[in-house]
């Protein structure tokens, strides 16, 4: 009988300390695997508020037991195999807490927001073909507004699809840690064709001037622009732009850049001894953004050199006066940027991008474009990169993609770097 004596000793209790005359509760602390005690700060005659409060305190252990056992199921049960006996929202659960602390962390938090109303309560063994097209009606019939916005766009097949891929990463992550009986098998709509939209230099140019100050007073982009550069620049605005479109590198890494190695060795910065920017830190998790370092290009030498003195002379004025200095390329008032998407759009609509210059497209009324966000950036780079001739090969490495990746989002949009081959033909 020693099992059915410890999970009695395991069992909360209320008792009375006759020494003290207090109401306590006696129980198994599970985190530090003794017994404990908390004290209540009812007499003896207060026996009913002893009561209430030992019933929260079941409630709400039960609660947080059950939230434990959600992220971190109980080894050997043999429970956790069945597919029908797993929950989609506890798998998502499960995921969710291995993402933590991942640059994957923000983008599988926010797809676990918009799975979880309509998967919870489900099964893994619930999920096929129908459920699944049924969530892509559900979320296609949903809208979107960026922060900010003052307008919504519909949810597209697309970001539906994305969403439901973060599931099978779930249900991947937990059949490699417990082996389901049934692994199901997520339909999802067709990938959508590469169209990554991009900016000429032109294009960015005048995306630049506006961040600089300047303004468009009269005239197109067929006949150009009158300006006025009479407004006040836009600093951050205008590292993040020439960051972006010189490497192309990701928004969250360009963000997260700073002058020195991060002491938790997760954020990039730039290294002007080896001339390279490390996207991330040596201690940054493995993901399929990778993040690989690039050298710095050749015309943003002097021009990072500058901010770096610039930044090294506010930082001693800052610490002078017994203020914390932030270790950030792009800061905001002192701050570090957490996102740059409104100020980008802001931009975008001052430079008149409405229309490419490259083929007259409309990017509003053409529902494969819209307007531009920041990773447009990273499409400009490695599409004017492969336009120039550069070697596939070598474009890959320096935005930090597979030479597939590369060749069927960009490829079809040039073909200089087949000059080489056309000419042996």
């Amino acid at each position: 009988m020693p099992g059915a004596g410890k999970d009695r000793d395991r069992n909360a209790v209320l008792t009375f300390d006759d020494e003290r005359q207090q109401w306590l509760i006696r129980f198994w602390d599970d985190e530090t695997g003794q017994r404990r005690k908390r004290r209540l700060k009812c007499g003896a005659s207060d026996r009913r508020e002893a009561d209430r409060q030992f019933a929260e305190f079941l409630l709400e252990t039960d609660r947080t037991r059950k939230e434990r056992e959600l992220v971190a199921p109980t080894p050997g049960d043999p429970k956790l195999k069945k597919s029908a006996l797993v929950s989609v929202d506890r798998v998502l659960a499960f995921y969710g807490e291995r993402q933590m602390g991942t640059p994957n962390q923000g983008i599988a938090g926010y797809h676990m927001q918009r799975l979880l109303p309509y998967w919870t309560g489900k099964s893994l063994a619930q999920i096929d073909g129908a459920s699944c097209r049924g969530y892509l009606k559900k979320r296609t019939g949903d809208s979107f507004t960026s922060p900010g916005a003052k307008k919504g766009r519909p949810v597209t097949e697309s970001t539906a699809r994305r969403e439901l891929e973060t599931l099978g990463a779930a249900i991947g992550a937990w059949h490699k840690e417990y082996t389901l009986d049934s692994r199901p098998v997520l339909t999802l709509p067709p990938k959508s064709k590469a169209h990554p939209d991009w900016l000429t230099d032109s294009e960015y140019q005048r995306l630049l001037r506006i961040a600089k100050g300047g303004r468009i007073v009269a005239g197109d982009f067929k006949c150009g622009f009158e300006w006025a550069d009479d407004g006040e620049p836009t600093e951050h605005l205008i590292r993040f732009l020439e960051i972006g479109f010189s490497t192309g590198t990701r928004s969250a890494m360009t963000l997260g850049l700073g002058w020195t190695p991060d002491p938790d060795g997760l954020r990039g910065y730039v290294d002007f001894g080896t001339t390279t920017i490390f996207r991330l830190g040596d201690r940054a998790p493995v993901t399929r953004k990778r993040g690989d370092p690039c050298r710095i290009p050749d015309r943003m030498l002097a021009m990072l050199q500058a901010w770096h003195a610039a930044d090294m002379a506010e930082k001693v004025k800052v610490e002078a006066a017994g203020g914390t200095w932030v270790d950030r390329i792009i800061r905001y008032h002192g701050r570090a940027v957490a996102r740059i998407g409104q100020a980008f759009e802001n931009a975008a609509q001052n430079a008149r991008l409405e229309v490419r210059d490259i083929d007259g497209r409309h990017r509003l009324k053409d529902k494969a474009l819209g307007l531009p966000t920041p990773h447009i950036l990273r499409h400009s780079r490695a599409t004017l990169l492969l336009r120039a001739g550069v070697p596939p090969i070598e474009v890959a490495e320096y935005l930090s993609m597979s030479l597939k990746m590369l060749l069927d989002t960009y490829g079809h949009t040039a073909s200089e770097y087949q000059k080489a081959a056309a000419a042996a033909a």
